[in-house]
């Protein structure tokens, strides 16, 4: 099997204002409704962007020798209210649900790694190294903020479970370069360092094919020049108090790559914003636009009250959320508007802290999002699943939570965070990387070796949170359900199901061609075989005949379930 490449990644652990952005040298017009490209082979139900909505009329009674054109009529645009009329539907979908499925967490093996991404026949991964402890008179890193002063390594993986890690020779650390260090935010004078950062590859970029976005410390200079230069967006609670003699002021910085080890660091922020958190970004095949998400804070403005502008009075009463930023050209990115927050339907004790953005293998215009919600009432959380029929507009999805904690007294026992991309692992996985921890967040006790409170000596544990190929969200019917997808071009003649169907259960699909009201001959639901068990790829016939007979013309597919989960549909 060869695993999915992927375009976006998170790194190791961690409405739209289009007025601000350039118009394109040339407008191209967009046209909406269906027939649908799929940009992959599959669909998947993480939401309900393939699923129609369903059609209704009110038809007037009529004559018994009444026309067609008479009969068709429709009541609201042709009735005058002294006739009855029939309600009538088509395409409605009925008794179906989407629900988010738990994850498997495996726990890594000595040496293992989550990787970022899948490309070049390659898994990769690029992690946080901490500091030499040891003096080094060329770094600057005794004047970086501990926790802020990360330096990036990269390693690569053919399947995902042994990991090499090249002797680059790029840095010096701990007296010698023999080592896999690709990034330093310490070196020649710079006080930058390195937080939350990850890497992504550019599909629209050869030269620039990896890029970076990381959160680092900004210097007073750099603070005025993009103040003057893009007037109104800097946020002002980037700017914080001293901790420790360390300065605290923050922008969101970025690098770029020809081939993710040899970096070249953008000399101006990206955006001055307080992201202290796992910030993401990939480029919208869509759009044409480098998409960001990083933290944001739903948080009120406050009177003029003469606090000092670096007041850290936000703090108590801000929630943290996500927030999206846009770019045309990754140099600078507009300011970050709230995507998701705590709604109205969550504890009010409880914020979005990290987002990892990601789409799903093989399916760019799949969106989804693990954030670790953090419950501030116990100081811990899990991980929840969010979709997006776009990558703008997000819901939780039904289900609960997708990684949750071990029991107290576990190393990930306490709260776990996700991180990277989804992607798909042989032996038909889909996984992607989470990290878990025996105490609480603000517990005084990250250090290990000095921890002598709660869970003296037990650390906490990262690995893989792994779900079966595709199954990430079922489309259940608990009893009797049906639906019809949108119009789609198919990308072949053959369709199998990921699904899971009990022999009490039942599944059937029909064909209909794109524009017409009635099925293919001979691809209707009386002529689907049996489909019965659980199975990733489970081949869909009728009457024996595989072929879905519509000549590559779009069509529309209808699905009637009995206590069944679909989780895919697979043109092969």
């Amino acid at each position: 099997m060869k695993p999915c490449s992927r375009l976006t990644c998170g790194l190791f652990f961690g409405l739209t204002a289009f007025a601000i952005l350039a118009p394109p040298d040339k407008a191209v017009a967009a046209f909406y409704g269906e027939p649908v490209q799929l940009r992959g082979r599959h669909i998947y139900f993480t939401s309900w962007k393939y699923v129609r909505q369903g059609a209704f009329a009110w038809r007037l009674q009529v004559d018994p020798n009444a026309t067609d054109a008479e009969r068709q009529a429709g009541a609201w645009l042709k009735g005058d209210g002294t006739r009855p009329a029939k309600f009538e539907t088509s395409d409605m979908p009925r008794g179906i649900r989407l629900v988010a499925q738990p994850a498997q967490k495996v726990p890594f093996r000595s040496g293992q790694l989550a990787a970022q991404v899948f490309d070049e026949g390659k898994f990769k991964a690029w992690y946080v190294v901490e500091p030499c402890p040891d003096p080094e008179p060329f770094s600057t890193k005794d004047k970086i903020l501990p926790g802020h002063n990360g330096h990036v390594a990269y390693a690569e993986s053919i399947d995902g479970t042994a990991w090499a890690r090249p002797r680059l020779g790029l840095f010096e650390y701990a007296g010698h370069r023999d080592n896999n260090l690709v990034w330093r935010g310490d070196l020649n004078g710079s006080t930058r360092g390195f937080h939350g950062g990850s890497v992504f590859v550019d599909p629209s970029s050869q030269h620039e094919r990896y890029k970076m976005i990381y959160l680092g410390l900004v210097t007073d200079e750099e603070w005025a020049a993009f103040e003057r230069k893009y007037p109104g967006e800097v946020d002002s609670m980037a700017r914080r108090p001293d901790v420790g003699g360390f300065r605290c002021v923050f922008a969101v910085f970025g690098a770029v790559s020809p081939d993710g080890i040899h970096w070249k660091s953008l000399p101006e922020p990206l955006m001055i914003q307080h992201a202290d958190t796992l910030n993401t970004c990939y480029y919208d095949l869509d759009r044409k636009l480098y998409v960001a998400y990083v933290r944001a804070w739903q948080v009120n403005e406050r009177m003029a009250d003469g606090q000092p502008a670096n007041s850290t009075s936000w703090i108590s009463v801000g929630r943290r959320s996500i927030g999206r930023a846009l770019s045309k050209d990754f140099r600078h990115f507009s300011k970050p508007e709230i995507a998701v927050s705590t709604g109205a339907d969550m504890a009010p004790s409880h914020l979005f802290y990290t987002n990892a953005k990601t789409t799903l293998p093989d399916a760019p215009d799949n969106h989804v999002m693990f954030p670790w919600v953090w419950e501030l009432e116990n100081d811990g959380g899990s991980v929840w699943l969010l979709s997006s029929p776009d990558g703008w507009h997000w819901s939780r999805v039904a289900g609960g939570p997708v990684v949750v904690p071990g029991a107290s007294g576990e190393p990930d026992g306490a709260f776990v965070t996700c991180a990277g991309n989804l992607l798909e692992y042989p032996g038909g996985k889909w996984s992607m990387g989470y990290s878990g921890s025996p105490i609480p967040h603000k517990y005084p006790g990250r250090d290990l070796a000095q921890r002598k409170g709660l869970f003296p000596g037990l650390a906490g544990v990262s690995g893989l949170a792994t779900w079966p190929k595709g199954r990430l969200v079922a489309l259940q019917a608990d009893a009797d359900g049906e639906f019809a997808t949108v119009a789609l071009v198919p990308p072949a003649d053959r369709i199998r199901l990921n699904a899971a169907i009990p022999p009490t259960g039942a599944m059937q699909v029909a064909v209909r061609l794109h524009g017409k009201g009635e099925e293919l001959p001979g691809r209707g639901f009386e002529q689907t075989d049996r489909l019965l068990g659980d199975s990733l790829e489970l081949p869909v016939t009728w009457n024996g005949r595989a072929e879905l007979g519509c000549g590559g013309r779009p069509v529309v597919l209808r699905f009637r379930l009995q206590q069944a989960k679909l989780f895919a549909v697979e043109f092969y």
